[in-house]
């Protein structure tokens, strides 16, 4: 058996085991009213999400240093390659000046004094002249092209050895983050079953309590156009009803922030994948100054989003078990901020 197909089992065996541990207490517990399973199954529904976009984060993080790594590794096969030929066109070189030096050695014709000694006419003189001077231009050209490339060649050397250690460190980074992005996956693999187990458990006055008041959003509120924001609006209330999903972005299921992703994708707009990147980009809007298609930002670490659609209102993708609807503004969790796309 494989190391890999041994952690397979092994992780499915520890997510069996949490969700049997956890069912039973979630039922038999003595002293655990109805209102206290259900502020359980909400906390754990929050962690759950937590870990959800913390997730999306290492995922954001991960393809980011994968492209460096790429990058790197290019640069680096550039720089090798530019060395590769600067040291054949320096060794051509050296052959030329090597010959240029034997040739002297031998005692060849390379000078104008030793044309003056051995021509025996003016015009004799003139034609060893003339032919010194073409081997003396050739022989510089040559000695400049030598020195130039000797030069180049040494300093490809150093950027082709700085690609190659940037290369490597891109390829640790990118393994490094590849390994916190499956703790991730683990660990929200863990609280995902965790939250499963505990949802078996709620009783119909709990699942309605849990889901809430439904209300009602009328699109005939939006404003006219085809601003990227209201074409967002628009999409996200046909998906009110769709389920919530870990890691979903639609077309038909969603978690918080896939939700903002798909609505602004139907309005030809890319939106970063979790809802703290999410925080970070777009422009701050103030609360007085919300518009249809504004994110709204909940809790102090921004593990929530919404869409705000106007009237007080927003629609979002809250937790498992419960669909995609559109509460009022305070009711999709603690306020942190807002974003305009």
């Amino acid at each position: 058996m494989t190391g890999r197909v041994i952690r397979t089992v092994v992780a499915a065996v520890v997510v069996v085991m949490a969700f049997a541990g956890l069912a039973g207490p979630a039922t038999a517990a003595p002293n655990q009213t109805p209102q206290d399973l259900l502020s359980r199954y909400k906390a754990l529904g929050h962690d759950a999400e937590k870990a959800s976009e913390a997730m999306h984060d290492a995922q954001i993080d991960f393809d980011s240093r994968s492209r460096e790594m790429k990058q790197a590794a290019a640069g680096a096969a550039r720089a090798q390659q530019t060395l590769a030929d600067l040291r054949t066109k320096q060794d051509q070189l050296q052959h030329n000046v090597d010959a240029l030096v034997s040739a002297s050695y031998r005692g060849a014709r390379v000078n104008r004094l030793y044309a003056v000694l051995v021509s025996d006419s003016p015009q004799s003189l003139l034609d060893q002249m003339s032919g010194l001077e073409m081997v003396s231009r050739q022989t510089s050209a040559d000695l400049r092209d030598y020195s130039a490339t000797k030069k180049r060649a040494e300093e490809a050397k150093t950027q082709a050895d700085a690609a190659t250690k940037t290369a490597s460190a891109a390829v640790a980074a990118a393994e490094k983050t590849r390994a916190d992005l499956q703790a991730r996956q683990s660990q929200l693999q863990m609280q995902i079953a965790q939250v499963k187990a505990v949802y078996e458990s709620l009783t119909g006055s709990q699942l309605a309590a849990l889901t809430g008041p439904n209300f009602s959003f009328d699109p005939r509120l939006l404003p006219r156009g085809t601003a990227a924001a209201v074409i967002a609006v628009q999409a996200a209330l046909t998906r009110i009803g769709d389920p919530y999903v870990w890691g979903a972005t639609g077309p038909d299921q969603f978690d918080c922030s896939g939700l903002m992703v798909w609505a602004y994708q139907q309005a030809g707009k890319l939106l970063p994948r979790s809802s703290q990147a999410q925080l970070q980009s777009g422009t701050a809007v103030d609360r007085k100054d919300l518009q249809p298609g504004d994110l709204i930002i909940y809790y102090p670490d921004a593990t929530h989003v919404g869409m705000y659609v106007g009237e007080g209102f927003v629609i979002h993708a809250s937790t498992f078990g419960v669909p995609v609807k559109v509460v009022p503004i305070d009711a999709a969790g603690p306020y942190n901020s807002a974003r305009r796309y």
